[in-house]
């Protein structure tokens, strides 16, 4: 990753831990940092950072959050179509 991408993950974790901690809501972190345009891989990491937790918990409250029901549809379709053709080599 490179540090520019770093830096700005680091400062959106600083600005999104007083959302987290006022009533420490996935919905609510997921809402902040969409609104900020952080979204994606970005805000997985984020989400790691904040909450202290490991990939799997941070993609669930990421897929979780109402504000993210465009990316879960998007990746439950890609996955869908992998899975199709999976055996197809």
């Amino acid at each position: 990753m490179d540090a520019e991408r770093t830096a700005r993950i680091a400062g959106m974790a600083e600005a999104a831990r007083p959302v987290w901690a006022d009533g420490r809501d996935g919905a609510a972190l997921q809402e902040f940092l969409h609104e900020r345009g952080c979204d994606g891989v970005d805000a997985v990491m984020v989400t790691m950072r904040v909450v202290g937790c490991g990939l799997p918990e941070a993609r669930a409250m990421f897929f979780a959050a109402p504000c993210r029901a465009e990316e879960l549809r998007f990746h439950n379709a890609f996955v869908e179509v992998l899975e199709r053709t999976r055996g197809d080599d």
